[in-house]
């Protein structure tokens, strides 16, 4: 059977059409992906600065606003951060702004952080879309680690980051090190995730020795120097101080450790028991299936336990979260092979599905309520009464301000207005310690006749203060969730 020149000729222009619908197709789902990502990145921008434009900053917020104002380089890494606990990527962001702009500025410097982060999630992450859609409004992602400025605002920036490059991170083990440099220098939990990584990335290599280059194999050991210097730098820069007061001392318990564990875990997922017992059985044969397990047991048991023996609040669970979230991330992006073309495989692929919207209908449904309550009451009142002091031309007066919580009035004068602190002087930073400098005895107050006294946390019903007329209670609140975590309100007394 013989071809004719014009059948071959025909042949070609139909390849050829074949591969031009071909590649039209793929250029509109390109377009479809662009656009759906610019959808949900406007969204998910304009919500976030909607609720930071109401959102007024607290405590934690104001520290670490005043440490990097009122501190030096030097004094801020070796000196100061070691009574916070804190390593320093977090406050050397915020030295500039600090000294150059309004404080209102923390809020939106962390809203442009988190959507940089969740930029990257829309463009890289392997998800289906209606996990994309979900997951950037989900709690700790939009509200917590978002809308409140804190140093965690980071860490979903950097663990999705990491988790782009994952899967090559022996050839761009410079690039993997450097995030895990900057994620190990934003907390000491995430210092933990960063370890973690670190040691499950040796067991990789390990195992692969045999397919190693010397050139190879030389870049991975400089980077492993590079990352223990970091860690070195790390410890030492945060070396607890004989006379730091801040979650001083250690607790030790297995039985301890099991129960936080149980209560944490359950808390970051969905606070439903049972139905967080599900998801992370379900997650954890998903893991297994994938190769990743240890990639989650590792930092998690390892952050747990710090939470068992030193230090835990609420907002940590967020930290849980993103682990779980990581892992999942490089779940969904392993290469699928032959031996993965199971039912069994098929069906936890989609149970794992399920249990994303899950967690995700749940925190979505806390962002809103968290949102929304902040949106239409206060978070704290250090605004207001920072108004109050402005208004009424008192800020030269003698001023004198209780608890730790009045912190968060001082970012809004350029010097510290409260003369029972550091005398009058600067740093305006709380300092956590022994020696707190400041005078809280109230009896001892009341001796020396400020002008105006600021008790935070007053306790209800409120005291009288001999020679002094109470003007007023400003409310402020901790929305955790689906409710008020904590009262951060403050009682001013005029005399």
């Amino acid at each position: 059977m013989s071809i004719s020149i014009l059948q071959l000729h025909d042949l070609y222009h139909r390849i050829v059409s074949l591969e031009r619908v071909k590649i039209t197709m793929r250029n509109l789902a390109n377009v479809k992906e662009y656009w759906f990502q610019c959808v949900v990145l406007f969204i998910y921008t304009f919500l976030i600065f909607v609720v930071i434009s109401r959102h007024e900053p607290w405590a934690d917020e104001a520290q670490a606003w005043l440490l990097a104002r009122d501190s030096g380089f030097v004094e801020l890494l070796f000196k100061n951060l070691r009574y916070d606990g804190h390593p320093g990527l977090w406050y050397l962001i915020l030295m500039l702004p600090s000294k150059l702009l309004p404080y209102r500025a923390i809020s939106f410097l962390s809203g442009i952080i988190a959507i940089v982060g969740i930029l990257i999630f829309l463009r890289d992450s392997p998800f289906p879309k209606i996990i994309k859609i979900l997951f950037p409004f989900s709690y700790f992602l939009f509200y917590q680690y978002g809308v409140i400025a804190r140093s965690y605002v980071l860490l979903p920036l950097l663990l999705f980051l990491i988790a782009s490059i994952y899967h090559a991170k022996t050839e761009k083990i410079y690039t993997f090190t450097v995030l895990l440099c900057l994620l190990a220098y934003t907390s000491v939990f995430s210092s933990l995730i960063a370890l973690s990584l670190m040691l499950i990335h040796l067991i990789d290599l390990i195992k692969t020795k045999t397919h190693l280059n010397r050139e190879v194999i030389a870049k991975q050991v400089k980077a492993y120097a590079a990352f223990a210097i970091m860690i070195a730098l790390i410890a030492i820069q945060l070396w607890p101080p004989e006379d730091a007061s801040f979650a001083k001392g250690y607790r030790f318990g297995v039985g301890r450790f099991l129960n936080l564990s149980f209560s944490v875990l359950n808390e970051a997922m969905t606070e439903l028991s049972y139905i967080s017992a599900a998801v992370l059985i379900i997650s954890l044969i998903w893991f297994w299936q994938r190769k990743v397990l240890l990639l989650y047991l590792i930092p998690t048991l390892a952050i747990l336990a710090l939470f068992s023996i030193k230090y835990y609040n609420s907002w940590h669970q967020g930290i849980i979260f993103l682990v779980w979230a990581f892992v999942m991330w490089i779940s969904f992006a392993v290469r699928e092979s032959d031996s993965d073309e199971s039912v069994a495989h098929g069906l936890t692929r989609k149970l794992a599905t399920a249990s994303l919207l899950c967690v995700l209908g749940f925190h979505v449904f806390w962002s809103a309520k968290a949102s929304v309550a902040d949106l239409l009451g206060h978070y704290s009142a250090g605004q207001a009464v920072a108004s109050y002091i402005k208004y009424n031309h008192l800020e030269d007066k003698k001023i004198y301000a209780t608890t730790f919580w009045s912190t968060s009035i001082l970012p809004y004068f350029d010097r510290n207005i409260f003369d029972n602190h550091n005398q009058g002087a600067k740093p305006a930073f709380w300092f956590w310690a022994t020696d707190n400098r400041r005078l809280q005895n109230l009896e001892q107050m009341l001796k020396d006749k400020p002008d105006l006294i600021i008790i935070g946390r007053p306790k209800q019903p409120l005291a009288e203060l001999a020679g002094y007329k109470h003007v007023g209670t400003f409310e402020g609140n901790i929305y955790w969730k689906n409710r008020i975590k904590e009262m951060n309100h403050f009682a001013l007394y005029r005399r």
